[in-house]
């Protein structure tokens, strides 16, 4: 993929999630005069709003294996189901799933891991700097990240020893995960007590370098620090339609009328289909709907350490006073009814984990959002064919957060011609 000669003057970045705000905010680093552009009335109020806020590196495997059809069967006409399909009359929903469907096999998920951990890592370093970057313009990126490590609980010990096999890829790469006892699991997190004295706990795998944090306090600081660095944000946008001239992106139609960028960046998640399919392109994201709860934390004891309960599927992250619980997967269109019956399920699975939470239960908030999936687990980056100047960061699906950084200097880097922080071919376009 060669970078352009020159780096742009303007680009317009659509979409105002982690995604979008952080190459605004890479732009602007890199000089570029950036206008992030965005639906609602501010940043990270879309899929980033209330995720599980882990920032996962030891976490990036695909969802699709070889164990999620026999899952999906399972789970069949469950209401609280974790993976729920919910078929449509809808050619993109059809085509995704077929393609979902051929990756669910031990080697295409292995095939995935390598170029996802090497942006995870990347966002990693990328967090840092733009915290250092912050403290020398006299501000703080504030966003209640805590560096405690993440830790899988599993209640079969055989699943247990699954999941160890499985991350031995990562530990070659150098991110390791420690297994644990039982007895180390509680040693660790105390507030896992009472799981364990269920016996609901064979075991765990901690991986200490892991963190987590909210995604959607990050997404407005750093849309601040992209301001104060000469971007401009424009909220409340409704962005139309990409404007074409031949075989270059001309602008953005909005209701305002046609916003001209000698460049365009498409951040809008799962609704950047919409915008690629009248220039006849398929991105092949498709929206998975997930559920959250968040709630008071309860003193004295809360979990400080992120977890990922395998057997509830759900992840917990402890966030400034705040606890917060995410799960299932729903894939049935573009639909953001919160439903009832799904949202007490993501409840009911933390109270049942961490029993202490129920007095908190009548203050807990519900929400839901739509992860932008590929089939094949990673994100779309780089140029889009076709056209010079448009480039994509979208699709990252249940990594968002762990990998939004990342992606960001990544697709940056390309598009400003400076030298590549690390190959964007596995992430193109073209692999569908």
């Amino acid at each position: 993929m060669t970078p352009p000669q020159t780096a742009p003057e303007t680009v317009i970045v659509v979409g105002a999630g982690i995604a979008g705000v952080s190459t605004a905010y890479e732009l602007a680093l890199r000089g570029v005069k950036v206008t992030l552009i965005d639906q609602r009335g501010g940043a990270g109020e879309g899929t980033s709003y209330a995720n599980g806020g882990q920032l996962s590196a030891c976490e990036v495997a695909p969802w699709a294996g070889p164990e999620i059809p026999w899952l999906v069967l399972k789970w069949l006409g469950r209401d609280d189901a974790p993976f729920r399909l919910r078929p449509k009359m809808d050619p993109e929903q059809w085509l995704w799933l077929m393609r979902f469907l051929m990756r669910c096999r031990t080697s295409a998920r292995r095939e995935r891991i390598g170029p996802n951990l090497e942006l995870a890592l990347l966002t990693r370093a990328r967090l840092g700097a733009y915290e250092e970057e912050f403290v020398q313009a006299g501000a703080a990126l504030d966003y209640q990240r805590k560096e405690k490590g993440i830790l899988r609980i599993f209640r079969d010990a055989h699943e247990l020893g699954e999941a160890e096999r499985e991350a031995a890829p990562l530990a070659r790469m150098g991110v390791g995960q420690e297994r644990l006892t039982p007895a180390e699991c509680i040693a660790l997190e105390p507030a896992l007590a009472p799981a364990m004295q269920r016996g609901d706990i064979a075991g765990g795998l901690y991986a200490a370098s892991d963190g987590s944090g909210d995604a959607h306090l990050f997404s407005r600081a750093l849309a601040e620090g992209a301001k104060r660095r000469g971007a401009t944000f424009l909220a409340n946008a409704d962005v139309r339609r990409l404007v074409t001239d031949g075989a270059r992106i001309r602008g953005v139609e909005t209701a305002e009328g046609i916003m001209e960028a000698d460049a365009v960046v498409l951040a809008a998640g799962a609704g950047s289909q919409a915008l690629l399919r009248p220039l006849g392109l398929r991105s092949y994201i498709y929206p998975v709907k997930g559920y959250s709860v968040t709630l008071p934390a309860p003193e004295g004891n809360a979990p400080e350490v992120s977890i990922t309960d395998e057997a509830r599927k759900i992840v917990v992250s402890h966030l400034g006073g705040r606890l917060r619980a995410a799960g299932q997967a729903e894939v049935g269109g573009y639909d953001l009814t919160l439903e009832p019956g799904r949202a007490k399920s993501v409840m009911d699975s933390l109270e049942s984990l961490f029993p202490q939470t129920g007095p908190s239960r009548g203050a807990a908030e519900y929400w839901c959002g739509l992860r932008p999936m590929t089939p094949d687990g990673s994100p779309v980056l780089g140029a889009v064919p076709r056209f010079s100047n448009l480039y994509m960061n979208s699709g990252h699906g249940t990594l968002g957060w762990t990998l939004g950084a990342g992606s960001a200097a990544a697709v940056a880097a390309l598009i400003c011609g400076s030298a590549p922080q690390l190959n964007l071919s596995p992430f193109s376009i073209s692999r569908f």
